[in-house]
């Protein structure tokens, strides 16, 4: 059995809408964020794929629309990429430590019951070496 061009083409057009859909589906749902790099990539990827698509069929009002969207998505992740490195250097300039990551334990939240937030140092080198926890009221 041959698969031709034009079998490749619509699957190609099927992947890209339904990663669309399923990206707008879960911001809708609550299971992702329109700021998380998940939703941003389903996006990117579903309008990168149908942009093509729309090109190779000469659809231009649809490619133009995805054109559109693929710059928005590759803006936001640039966003997004810039704010976890302002984070990762702050962590590190805060911890004295290159590569440090500072995560905050919600389970001594004050809105969660606890007295005060904490956070865990983690350093990495290779692997996980240590985690340490650091009273943010200290």
């Amino acid at each position: 059995m041959t698969i031709s061009l034009l079998t490749v083409i619509t699957a190609l057009g099927w992947i890209g809408a339904i990663a669309v859909v399923l990206a707008y589906g879960m911001v809708s749902k609550g299971r992702w964020t329109a700021d998380g790099l998940p939703f941003q990539l389903a996006n990117f990827a579903g309008a990168f794929i149908m942009l093509l698509i729309a090109v190779i069929n000469g659809i231009w009002p649809s490619a133009l629309a995805n054109v559109a969207a693929v710059i928005i998505g590759a803006l936001a992740m640039r966003t997004i990429a810039r704010s976890r490195r302002a984070e990762r250097s702050a962590a590190a300039q805060v911890t004295g430590v290159a590569g440090a990551v500072a995560v905050v334990d919600g389970s001594q939240d004050p809105a969660a019951g606890g007295s005060e937030p904490v956070v865990t140092e983690v350093s990495f080198v290779d692997e996980l070496e240590t985690a340490e926890r650091v009273d943010l009221a200290a």
